[in-house]
This record gives C-alpha cells, sequence and structure tokens, in this order.
C-alpha cells in the first residue's frame, strides 16, 4: 500500500515549501526572521497565495500575511493576484478574499474592493501590535523595488523577469506565461519599454526580448555576471496547494491512486518543466507510476529548499 508512503512525502514537500516561503518573506519583509538569505527574486503574489497553501505547515505564515495586507498591500498587483489564484485551488481563492477584506479595511487599500468579499470577522488576528517594514535591499527583493520606482503592474515585473533569465531573451507569450499578464497587455507594455531603451528588442520570429543587466545592475545593486534567478514559484505553490488539498482523501486503492496521482501530474507537471526535473511517466502505467510519483515529490522537495 503506497497511501501512507505518499502522505507522507506530500507533508514533507508541503514543509519545504513553508520554509521555502519564510525565507521568501524574510528577503522582502522585516517581520519574519530566518538565517537563511533567499537569493533568487522573489514573487511577491507567488509567494502570498503560496503561503495560504502551506500555513497548516507553518502557521506564522498567514500571521506575515495579514500584517503585509494591513501595511504593505499597496506593492502587490490585484489583477496579478486574481491570474494567479486561478491556478489555485478554492480554498487559496477564500484566503484571497479574507486578505483583501484586511487591505481594505485596515490597510484602506480601495484597489482590493472587487475581491473582498465577506465580513470581517475580526481586526485580531493582524496584531496591532506587530509591524514590519518591506525590505528594498538585496537582489531579491528586487521586483518589490520595480514596483516602487515604476509603478505596480506590468512593466517592472517584466523588466525583473528578464533580469532573472541572465541575458536569455523571452518572446512576449513566455513573458505573460511567466507574469500572468494577458499577452496583449504585456505586448503593449513590453513595446513601450523597448521604446524607452529599457529593454532590447530582438530580431527573431516570433519577436522577443532581453535586458543588458549591466545597465541594470549598478541601479539594482546585483553582480551583472551572477544576477538573481527567476523562478516559477507560483507553478511550484500551485502544485503543492493541489497536492495538499488531495492529502485529505486519499484513496486506499493503489490502483486508484495511481490513476489520481498521474492527473495531478498531469494537470501541473507541464508548467514545472524547466523548473523541476520531473520522472518520465507516459511509458508507466498502473500502480508502476507511484514509486515515480513519490521520486516527483521528493525532487519538488529537495527544488524549494536548494534554490530559494
Amino acid at each position: 500500500m503506497f497511501k501512507q508512503k505518499i502522505a507522507k512525502a506530500i507533508a514533507d514537500l508541503r514543509d519545504a515549501a513553508a520554509r521555502a516561503a519564510w525565507v521568501q518573506w524574510g528577503a522582502i519583509f522585516t517581520f519574519p526572521a530566518t538565517r537563511q538569505r533567499a537569493s533568487a527574486i522573489v514573487d511577491p503574489e507567488a509567494l502570498l497565495l503560496g503561503s495560504f497553501a502551506v500555513s497548516g505547515a507553518e502557521r506564522r505564515l498567514l500571521t506575515v500575511t495579514y500584517l503585509w495586507a494591513r501595511d504593505q498591500s499597496s506593492l502587490l498587483s490585484v489583477q496579478r493576484a486574481k491570474n494567479l489564484a486561478a491556478r489555485f485551488p478554492e480554498g487559496i481563492q477564500e484566503e484571497l478574499r479574507r486578505f483583501a477584506l484586511i487591505a481594505l479595511h485596515e490597510g484602506g487599500d480601495l484597489r482590493w474592493r472587487s475581491l473582498a468579499v465577506g465580513s470581517m470577522k475580526s481586526t485580531s488576528e493582524t496584531g496591532r501590535q506587530k509591524r514590519g517594514s518591506p525590505v528594498l535591499e538585496g537582489p531579491a527583493s528586487m521586483m518589490l523595488r520595480l514596483r516602487l520606482g515604476l509603478g505596480v503592474g506590468i512593466k517592472p515585473d517584466a523588466v525583473a523577469y528578464l533580469i532573472g533569465l541572465a541575458g536569455a531573451r523571452a518572446t512576449i507569450q513566455g513573458i505573460a506565461e511567466a507574469t500572468a499578464y494577458h499577452a496583449r497587455a504585456v505586448r503593449r507594455g513590453v513595446e513601450e519599454l523597448a521604446a524607452a531603451g529599457f529593454v532590447e528588442p530582438r530580431p527573431t520570429a516570433p519577436a522577443s526580448y532581453r535586458v543588458d543587466n549591466r545597465k541594470w545592475a549598478d541601479l539594482l545593486a546585483f553582480d551583472a555576471k551572477d544576477p538573481p534567478a527567476w523562478r516559477s514559484w507560483a507553478s511550484f505553490y500551485a502544485f503543492v496547494a493541489a497536492l495538499s488539498e488531495w492529502a485529505v482523501t486519499l484513496p486506499d486503492s493503489d490502483f486508484v491512486l495511481a490513476s489520481e496521482a498521474r492527473d495531478l501530474l498531469l494537470k501541473y507537471g507541464s508548467a514545472l518543466e524547466g523548473t523541476v526535473r520531473l520522472p518520465y511517466i507516459e511509458a508507466t502505467t498502473g500502480e508502476a507510476l507511484l514509486p515515480l510519483f513519490i521520486d516527483a515529490l521528493k525532487a519538488c522537495s529537495e527544488w524549494a529548499v536548494g534554490v530559494v
């Protein structure tokens, strides 16, 4: 029977994701305290949704999100949070609505009105005696710093993504998929960035763009030869959220377990390609999939700890 083994692998992955989330919050917020330092670019909306997903393993993550809602919600993109939330289970979207209520009623951020569905049960969760401020130094907080300077929206996020590619080029579709904005709006924003000289168009078909990290390195205080990397945290946290929900109702039958595990890998695996090296499952049938599935969860755990 593989049920217990898979339950343990999911719990281990959730713990690893929670540790990664805590390290990431420590890179952009003064409230969390951690000895480990994040080196990759922190994706704030992915981190917010991921914190909801793994808060069962680390309850302090919810406290951090409530504090951010009250004091720093203006640094987040409401539209991007909505777009990314669609990749997560419904329970995560419910937590996002609670975040929006706090941002609206305690933080006074009217942009969250469209998501603030429901009523405030209590304001004690935000801990009025607790305070934190954003960290805008260090490569990991680059996305927030660009937003502070350029405004919250497509342009700073596109620049952060291209910097994280270490000089590689990306198409409009690639930038749209990574940043979770609509392709038409991304095209308009990136073309304006190119006209301003912030990004460089490349003579490819389809059109692609890159940045010269040497021009941004002094301004944003990073090593042009070793820029902070862009990681697909939204895809990772969405996978962990789906696994956590599935873990509550794991079937006893190995055959059914294998079928459901395959469905999860097919749904989330493609988004994780290029991020985590997952086992090849196409040639595997029936219960033989289960050891490979456990290997996939272990690979995700190791990735989360190793690249944060």
